[in-house]
């Protein structure tokens, strides 16, 4: 069958090839009159070859794209996230994670190759959560560039999320020794993320301008809506450490003790702070950063406050319509409810907050 005038060729190649079909089509002219021609692909029967064809005139699109790997779309990604100042170590992590993706053509991915990453992969729930969503991303990305029309990161299943048995809450006896060692900067962050329910990196970027010293609030939060631009509640308890970091001079509440500039980073503070802890060494469990807002969930429940409140000062997302629209607690009430933790500081030994 004779294809139209302009609508591309096919040609049977030579030789033993497993796709021996390939399709061309006209791409310009030279100044001359004679057609620039490129290859739109190569397949198995002249059947996919004209599907191929047939697709492309009716959907043209820029063969160049075509060539773009999943590694060079997520480097223009991030580009434009920097803009937005929304780049995070996570999505660093995740793009590693994806190596296998690296060089492929974009518009060749598919669900089984993400869901083949993250089926075989040894890595947390929570690290293959992130997997998933940055090829979200990079897929959205994708459409909004007319490079693909189809977002197939969104089709990928998770495996069941299971409970966390990596991060132990700081027990009675340990936050007594935490006490009396206010002078070691690792042992005041672990404090100030037991007491708070902050993670880390919220920690790391609270500003001295979110600080309200006298109602005992910080507002700040990150990762999910629930947790963005919340309302974090100063225990009394810890006041009076919230009031040594403050300098109102400063644009963050927590510097380094090594070069004075803001912590910033998640690995800031674990390397500036927490790995230089002779306390924090001296202990006999082996404790990470986001084991402080373990403890602070685990002292909330004790505490008996109402799961509603701990989810506003966790930044959990509630769990129910009724708990999403008619909690409405006032910045008081959340400030009583963290000093009520302060007064039961039994810690059991489960598992009672997600990172």
């Amino acid at each position: 069958m004779k294809l139209p005038n302009g609508y591309g060729a096919i040609m049977k190649l030579s030789g033993r090839r497993r796709k021996p079909y390939a399709v061309r089509i006209t791409v310009g002219w030279t100044e001359d009159g004679k057609q620039i021609r490129k290859y739109l692909g190569y397949y198995k029967t002249r059947q996919e070859a004209i599907k191929a064809l047939a697709d492309y005139n009716e959907n043209p699109f820029d063969l160049a794209t075509r060539e773009i790997t999943f590694a060079e779309l997520y480097e223009k990604w991030l580009t434009l996230k920097e803009r937005g100042k929304q780049v995070t170590a996570c999505n660093a992590a995740a793009f590693k994670s994806l190596s296998v993706l690296h060089n492929m053509a974009f518009v060749d991915i598919r669900k089984r190759h993400i869901q083949g990453i993250i089926d075989s992969s040894d890595l947390s729930f929570s690290s293959k959560q992130r997997m998933k969503v940055l090829c979200n991303q990079l897929f959205k990305y994708a459409i909004d560039q007319e490079i693909v029309t189809t977002n197939f990161a969104a089709l990928v299943e998770m495996p069941p999320s299971e409970q966390s048995q990596i991060h132990i809450p700081f027990n009675s006896t340990e936050l007594d020794t935490l006490w009396q060692n206010t002078d070691d900067s690792g042992a005041v962050i672990a404090l100030i993320l037991s007491y708070t329910g902050l993670r880390p990196a919220e920690l790391a970027q609270i500003k001295t301008s979110d600080v309200d010293l006298e109602n005992r609030y910080m507002r700040g939060g990150i990762k999910t809506a629930a947790g963005k631009n919340r309302i974090i509640p100063i225990a009394k308890k810890i006041l009076p450490i919230i009031n040594q970091l403050y300098n109102p001079s400063a644009e963050y509440l927590l510097a380094s003790p090594l070069d004075n500039k803001p912590a910033l980073t998640y690995a800031r503070l674990v390397n500036h702070f927490w790995k230089r802890s002779s306390v924090l060494k001296s202990l006999p469990t082996k404790h990470l950063p986001h084991d402080g807002r373990h403890t602070c969930a685990t002292l909330l429940a004790n505490a008996e406050v109402p799961l509603e409140t701990r989810q506003l000062i966790l930044g959990h997302a509630a769990r129910d319509i009724t708990s999403r629209v008619y909690t409405h607690k006032t910045i008081q009430q959340l400030v009583d409810a963290i000093d009520r933790k302060t007064a039961k500081t039994k810690i059991e030994g489960m598992i009672l907050c997600s990172t």
